[in-house]
């Protein structure tokens, strides 16, 4: 008669410890790699919700500089007239109350424009006194200026007078007060920003009040 196992019962063999210990780093191995990917995951989502709060932001800074677009006359080469110079790429007013973002108090010249710089281009904004020696018109809008949104690229603006008796908007390529007689209705803004997918075009309209815009 075989004498009871000392050890209380049958322990694992080579093989049964072997097969375990696979299955074990198998299953380790998989919840490595779903870590990974929810902290990947976590990641990305954050860099999505920065470059949203970074685009909201600076829209908002654009939006708000051009509704306190002013017609308050300042000195323009040998005139004094109201200041307002909408191009193509860029567009240059005498604002009534720049955002805080922008670090001035009462009225000042703004300029928005594409910095085009392949480290630190985007859209850009610069600023600058009404007052200068040489009268606004002097004012190239570029000096001093800080990107609002990095990388953003492609940027348009239009102009529009108002609806038509047919209630259409004329979207013009650029404003001249001097012609027009008074500010733009309205401000169009086009541009494109980074996005995973290789760009997303951004576009929005803002009213300008002193110029006849919807709410003025």
């Amino acid at each position: 008669m075989r004498a009871p196992d000392a050890r209380g019962g049958r322990g694992f063999t080579l093989l049964e410890l072997v097969v375990a210990m696979t299955i074990l780093s198998l299953i380790a191995g998989s919840v490595a790699v779903g870590i990974r990917l929810a902290a990947g995951s976590i990641e990305r989502g954050e860099a999505v919700t920065r470059e949203a709060s970074r685009l909201r932001a600076a829209i908002g800074v654009v939006e708000r500089s051009l509704r306190s677009a002013d017609p308050l006359p300042v000195a323009v080469e040998d005139n004094t007239t109201a200041f307002f110079i909408g191009e193509e790429k860029r567009v240059r007013f005498l604002c009534g109350a720049v955002p805080p973002a922008l670090r001035g108090g009462g009225p000042r010249l703004v300029s928005f424009f594409e910095l085009r710089d392949p480290a630190a281009g985007g859209l850009a904004v610069a600023t600058a006194s009404p007052f200068l020696p040489g009268g606004a018109g002097s004012w190239e809008g570029t000096g001093g200026a800080r990107v609002l949104l990095p990388r953003g690229r492609d940027l348009l603006f239009s102009y529009s007078g108002g609806p038509t008796k047919e209630g259409a908007w004329e979207w013009l390529p650029s404003w001249d007060v001097k012609e027009a007689g008074r500010l733009p209705a309205a401000v169009r803004i086009e541009f494109v920003v980074p996005s995973e997918g290789g760009g997303r075009k951004t576009a929005f309209v803002v009213p300008i009040p002193a110029g006849g815009g919807i709410g003025g």
